[in-house]
């Protein structure tokens, strides 16, 4: 998957055509003038933002998405991989002219409550800048090269994803009033959006992938996960905000394979949404 930064978000190429592998298959992508991936025709859209899981890496119709269930408009998903909540933000307000007065952001639990801390930075997950990308999709090798170069320049930067029990260890270990504190910052941030740009943002939580435990066959929360996850989440998500609807996800099936084949996001078809008033 060719992504790339500009110093403020993370975006797929612009303008064009592109397929990604996925298993046996090969996915077309369709971008616009700013990345964001389209199936149809760009007439009565929904703006979606957020990261990878949204973006839908195994799909490749619209009608796949597990937000078609609920969104009859045509999808421009301006997401990415490692394109975090504040990163959203950065492109909401950096594009506001093409902003849409109705828009929907999804949050990735997997992922994006570690992303708004602020030590957070792009430039650590993400080695190509955005002047890059045609390149890399002309010459795919020189890819290796670059990030050969980031591994050697930047300390920070890694390719190493943690599996399911790094994660789960991660955040177990992290203050539960710490990671409350920095999402509130971060609705803040999304109220002054929707107050100063007259918008209104209906929302989707998916859940994390490493939540969930194979057990004779059948994906189950992990109950002390949950249980903290769930306390983060009613605290903070379900409070007063200026957010018009917020969702959550649920598994549709509990005893099919649930996850990609990263192993690192949801199945498209396997997730429905909930109110998240009714989860808390």
């Amino acid at each position: 998957m060719p992504f790339g930064h500009n110093d403020h978000y993370v975006h797929l190429p612009i303008n064009t055509n592109f397929c990604v592998k996925y298993g046996n298959e090969k996915l077309t992508f369709k971008t616009d003038n700013l990345g964001g991936r389209y199936f149809q025709d760009k007439n009565n859209i929904l703006q979606v933002f957020g990261d990878s899981q949204v973006l839908g890496l195994d799909i490749q119709n619209q009608t796949q998405h597990y937000l078609s269930k609920y969104f009859r408009n045509n999808f421009v998903i301006y997401a990415a991989p490692n394109n975090g909540p504040l990163e959203v933000i950065k492109f909401i307000k950096l594009n506001n002219k093409i902003i849409n007065e109705k828009i929907m952001i999804n949050f990735n639990l997997s992922v994006d409550l570690f992303r708004v801390y602020p030590d957070w930075n792009i430039k650590n997950f993400v080695a190509l800048r955005s002047y890059q990308l045609k390149e890399i999709l002309d010459k795919p090798f020189k890819y290796k090269i670059i990030i050969a170069k980031s591994l050697l320049e930047n300390k920070y930067f890694t390719v190493a994803r943690k599996n399911e029990s790094q994660m789960q260890e991660l955040f177990m270990s992290r203050d539960v009033e710490n990671l409350k504190k920095y999402l509130a910052l971060y609705l803040l941030k999304l109220d002054k959006i929707i107050d100063n740009m007259n918008i209104e943002i209906d929302y989707v939580l998916t859940m994390p992938y490493w939540m969930y435990e194979n057990t004779d066959n059948k994906f189950l929360k992990i109950n002390s996960i949950e249980k903290r996850l769930k306390t983060i989440i009613c605290d903070t998500f379900n409070k007063k905000s200026k957010l018009n609807k917020i969702y959550i996800s649920e598994l549709i099936s509990d005893n099919n394979e649930i996850l990609t084949e990263d192993k690192r996001h949801l199945k498209s078809d396997q997730i429905s949404l909930i109110e998240l008033k009714n989860y808390c």
